[in-house]
């Protein structure tokens, strides 16, 4: 059966200051093919996220669905996020629609020959939060562009080409090679 919950569902932790996304999943792993939706709209706090990790515009919308795999907890579904930041050629200011897919795997806590890295469930009870955030870090790119085609600052006069042309050589030589390049010219 399908269920439907809001950030509502979150507890607070006071001994770590953070906020978790916990969800029973008892009665999902009572039947067969069971499985449950959720939709959360989430500040960045509730992913123990700050403007160090990255800056974002907004909330952070999570749709996902966890399953019943037998032993496991297979959780599917997306992130909806703005990042703010600058051009990584022009330096305009912008803000980016971005949107990660979500697949992990929860595995009964004490199972043995796990990843390091695999994600683990006790008691019935399933943590999603590392599993958000992570997968919004991996999506944010290194360098975002305010267009595809984005032409940038011309690194001799800083004027920005997507406004005008500039006329300016900018061509490097390695300074070991310009004695050839003076033998070209002649």
């Amino acid at each position: 059966g399908d269920v439907y919950k809001r950030q509502r569902g979150h507890r607070y932790n006071k001994a770590v200051d953070t906020i978790m996304i916990k969800i029973n999943v008892a009665e999902i792993k009572k039947q067969l093919i069971g499985s449950a939706s959720y939709h959360y709209e989430l500040d960045p706090e509730a992913l123990d996220l700050t403007e160090d990790d990255v800056s974002l515009e907004g909330q952070v919308v999570a749709d996902f669905t966890l399953h019943n795999g037998g032993e496991l907890i297979l959780l599917d579904g997306s992130l909806h996020f703005s990042v703010k930041g600058e051009c990584g050629r022009c330096l305009k200011p912008l803000v980016q629609p971005l949107v990660s897919t979500l697949e992990e795997r929860y595995y009964p806590e004490g199972t043995e020959n796990l990843p390091d890295d695999a994600f683990t469930y006790k008691f019935d009870v399933v943590d999603v939060t590392d599993a958000l955030r992570e997968s919004l870090l991996l999506t944010v790119p290194a360098r975002m562009l305010c267009k595809p085609d984005c032409k940038g600052i011309c690194p001799v006069c800083g004027a920005d080409r997507n406004v005008a042309p500039c006329n300016c050589d900018t061509r490097t030589i390695d300074p070991r090679l310009q004695a050839l390049e003076a033998l070209l010219e002649k």
